[in-house]
């Protein structure tokens, strides 16, 4: 396979393009983990456990269409853009879906449920799979791919920020007496949900173009008929990105976890109202908005598995410490919060990073490029964690005796928030600790490649 040289450093211009695109995604992801679960179970009146099973099911289509998808974009000519025509068919798809389960109708059924979520986790994958392999293959530096990794992550930041002011704007207005808002006065998410559907739909309509004009798209000639079923035998053969996805899908797993039960945790156990709930998250995300930078500066002197584990052990150990709070500490928590927040960019910056080492070693031992496939397989398991966590949390917590509506079983919600996470957490450290793919045998994997490619 013949790839044009990448430049050995990004500019602004192209950094800005990838994390801009980053958030609306986060815009219109960060509710789905956080506010859609409290919303179609409070508001809905649809059962936890009913809930919780859809969303798993229906994470299963991404079996098919994730792979399919990447396969697809691989094989796409590179004259249509084999990245940038992937991310715009996905921006109706998004728009709509966005639209679709942010404002539901008053009496929606599991089966609506299913529907509008199987759309947007398509529209999902529509733009995030290409736009993955995409990052993957603008750079082939191992230090660069954390730079921009970090500039998506500050994007991705960015959006949540947009996500976890939204409820307070929505109050402000509401005590305003503004016509549109009066939910925001009591506990009701719907104001805040309408204003977020706007908001990412609007944002995507302006990053995607920014994004296709701003950075050229990767232009290599794929070596024979890229078969789909063998390409993901090749790509699960590989140690490296066996042990990277499963370390990468406990971690998932442990995070939406606790994203799904925060809204639950934060008011009903820690007795933060709506106002004060936001100021849990806000604090949260600035600690990894200045974290960020930190761990892209700090990356180049360890090797990025390592940097990784470390990391996550000290979070394990300070989230331990959520089963010493009391009823009604939100502040408290929010200190926590605080510090855990410096770590947390370590796994978003260096995860997608490592995986774009690896699609080199794959290269390397194919002759093939199959980045779409690889970040096809990254964000199947990803969208999976987010089902499995809640297929494993929400009925767990209601069968140990909490009740949304009562507010009673506070103790079995504080145990599965603390304890469920940190079981994951613990099996991902034990899965990074023992990658394979170090500095020095990717700079070998580089070299071998660079000379692969050069002209005779």
């Amino acid at each position: 396979m013949n790839a044009a040289p990448a430049a050995a450093r990004l500019g602004a211009r192209e950094l800005f393009a990838f994390g801009l695109l980053s958030v609306p995604l986060a815009t219109g992801g960060l509710p789905v983990a956080l506010y859609l679960a409290p919303f179609y179970a409070r508001e809905l009146g649809l059962g936890l456990a009913g809930l919780g099973v859809v969303l798993t099911l229906i994470r299963l289509t991404d079996v098919v269409t994730d792979p399919l998808i990447g396969a697809l974009s691989d094989r796409t000519p590179a004259r249509f853009g084999r990245r940038g025509l992937w991310i715009a068919l996905g921006l109706p798809v998004m728009a709509v879906a966005t639209w679709a389960v942010f404002v539901p109708p008053a009496a929606p059924g599991l089966g609506y449920v299913a529907v509008s979520f199987a759309v947007l986790y398509l529209g999902w994958t529509l733009i995030g799979i290409p736009l993955g392999a995409w990052v993957a293959e603008i750079s082939p530096d191992y230090h660069e791919r954390s730079r921009v990794s970090g500039a998506r992550t500050w994007g991705n930041l960015l959006g949540a920020l947009l996500a976890i002011l939204a409820p307070l704007l929505v109050t402000a207005l509401a005590a305003a007496g503004i016509d549109g808002f009066d939910g925001g006065t009591g506990e009701s998410l719907a104001p805040t949900l309408r204003v977020l559907a706007c908001l990412t739909i609007a944002l995507l309509a302006v990053s995607i173009p920014w994004l296709l004009a701003s950075v050229p798209q990767p232009r290599f000639a794929a070596r024979g008929h890229v078969d789909l079923r063998g390409g993901l035998s090749l790509i699960l053969a590989n140690r490296a990105f066996r042990h990277l996805l499963l370390a990468g899908m406990c971690a998932a797993i442990g995070w939406h976890a606790i994203n799904t039960l925060f809204i639950f945790f934060a008011t009903a156990y820690l007795g933060a109202n709506q106002a004060e709930w936001p100021l849990i998250l806000l604090v949260y995300l600035l600690a990894q908005l200045v974290g960020t930078p930190l761990v892209v500066r700090f990356a180049p002197r360890f090797e990025k598995h390592r940097m990784v584990a470390g990391c996550s052990l000290v979070q394990i150990a300070l989230f331990a410490l959520v089963l010493a709070l009391p009823p009604g500490a939100w502040q408290l928590y929010a200190l926590l919060t605080a510090v855990t927040g410096l770590l947390a960019p370590v796994v978003p910056v260096l995860g997608p990073s490592m995986a774009a080492d690896v699609i080199d070693e794959h290269e390397l031992a194919s002759g093939a490029q199959r980045g779409a496939l690889f970040m096809a397989l990254w964000g199947m398991a990803d969208k999976l964690a987010v089902a499995l966590a809640a297929v494993v949390v929400l009925p767990l917590v209601e069968w140990l005796g909490f009740d949304p509506v009562a507010g009673t079983g506070l103790g079995a919600l504080k145990l599965s928030f603390c304890l469920v996470p940190e079981m994951f957490f613990v099996a991902s450290v034990v899965f990074i600790w023992r990658y394979p793919l170090t500095r020095s045998r990717h700079a070998a994997v580089r070299h071998e490649l660079d000379a692969r490619r050069a002209p005779n």
